[in-house]
């Protein structure tokens, strides 16, 4: 996860803030086009303020609006709102992510924008492709605000065994927000960083919730050295956000199902595959199915590995600088059955956390509940999977191990679950 971060920090903090440094002139839709170098917005009304939005009312002016942020003639709308002002069925459209990394020099082609859905639902998104590196989803790549938006009966599907960062309502979050944004009845697979909500996320996501959601991770890891070392092939999925760093979650539901289809996959859990140097992840209710039926590592009710770094400083080259160590993880409500054959990292709220340069990270849980079942992990907990330098209080935990009543709350899982970037 952390990679996807590092090769898009430069890029995201260069992006221009203002919109409109180019000298070409828009039109609304409709409007009479003056001879020069015009562009034709695809919005019913509106001028693009917070106080006046642009205006989308068709699922056509949606799918021009991918098109037109990937073109990257209008600086992903930059300082524009923009409202979706009824439901919109894109049954039978064909998709463009909102936002991408084409335009690598000119940073043109991020989503830079507010995009408000009014409270509105999105259905029928059908995106698939097996070319795609990184950002499949409603949006693609954003460093804008998305909020108040459902989407529903949809299907985002990426193969590339390369491609990272898909989700439902946005591919890569890389330092925007995502509020009060909802999945319902959504599927979403992908090798790397796969969630519902977010595939990939560098910004803070809130009072977001997933309903009967569906994440598949493919691909193989191959861990056959001994060493089990973050390659970011088949890692990182979870309901609301599959890989997150430096991302806090907060008031956040979800109930679905991950699966794995796998070798020895990584980092799975029911918020999140992976919550690292997160300050805070607190109020957040699961309700998850969790499967990896050949092995895997770092898997967990609630998340798969997490926990900040004792030097706030350490990922300050990736736009990251931690406030809160350990990683605190309140009020949490879990309900969780993992069937992971010989699995390990494997705990009933948290997985690990993972040793990056010269320490593991760590979590520290308080007022959190757990149920459930963990079947077929060698060694599991009924908290946490591993927990070197990390602790919990008041939680209350009731894991079936193999069928009968669990008795470690901390796994004895003794191998280092390590980060490829230090």
């Amino acid at each position: 996860m952390k990679r996807i971060l590092s090769a898009l920090l430069a890029l995201c903090l260069m992006v221009t803030l203002a919109f409109g440094t180019s000298a070409v002139a828009v039109t609304q839709t409709g409007a009479p086009a003056a001879s020069c170098n015009c562009i034709t917005l695809p919005f019913s009304g509106g001028t693009g303020t917070a106080e006046d939005p642009y205006q989308i009312t068709t699922a056509d002016q949606m799918v021009e609006l991918g098109k037109l942020v990937g073109s990257g003639k209008v600086n992903g709308f930059a300082g524009k709102t923009i409202r979706l002002m009824n439901n919109i069925d894109l049954a039978g459209k064909p998709w463009e992510p909102i936002g991408s990394m084409a335009d690598m020099e000119k940073k043109s082609t991020l989503f830079q924008g507010t995009f408000d859905g009014g409270n509105h639902t999105i259905y029928h998104l059908d995106y698939e492709t097996d070319n795609m590196f990184c950002g499949g989803g409603l949006f693609g790549v954003s460093c804008g605000n998305l909020k108040n938006l459902t989407l529903s009966d949809s299907t985002v599907k990426v193969t590339d065994k390369n491609g990272m960062a898909n989700g439902g309502i946005v591919g890569y979050n890389m330092f925007g927000s995502v509020d009060n944004c909802h999945a319902k009845n959504v599927s979403v697979t992908g090798n790397n960083c796969t969630g519902c909500i977010a595939g990939g996320s560098g910004g803070p996501i809130t009072n977001c919730t997933v309903k009967n959601g569906r994440v598949t991770v493919i691909n193989d890891n191959d861990f056959s050295s001994g060493k089990l070392v973050q390659i970011d092939v088949a890692e990182c999925g979870g309901l609301i956000v599959g890989g997150a760093f430096g991302c806090n979650v907060e008031n956040c539901s979800a109930q679905g199902v991950i699966t794995a289809t796998g070798k020895e996959p990584v980092g799975l859990g029911g918020i999140g595959g992976c919550l690292e140097m997160a300050d805070r992840v607190s109020n957040c209710k699961v309700d998850v199915i969790i499967n990896a039926p050949n092995g895997g590592h770092a898997i967990g009710g609630l998340c798969g590995y997490a926990g900040t770094h004792s030097n706030p400083n350490v990922a300050a080259a990736e736009g990251v600088v931690t406030h809160s160590y350990p990683s605190e993880f309140s009020n949490i409500d879990v309900k969780v059955v993992i069937n992971a054959k010989d699995a390990t990292h494997v705990g009933g709220l948290i997985g690990t956390g993972l040793y990056y340069y010269g320490e593991e990270t760590c979590f520290h849980v308080k007022v959190a509940k757990v149920v459930g079942a963990i079947n077929g992990a060698v060694t599991p907990g009924t908290i946490f999977g591993r927990a070197t330098g990390s602790s919990y209080d008041n939680v209350d935990a009731h894991v079936l191990i193999n069928g009968l009543p669990g008795k470690d709350a901390i796994g004895t899982t003794s191998v280092l679950y390590e980060s490829a970037d230090q």
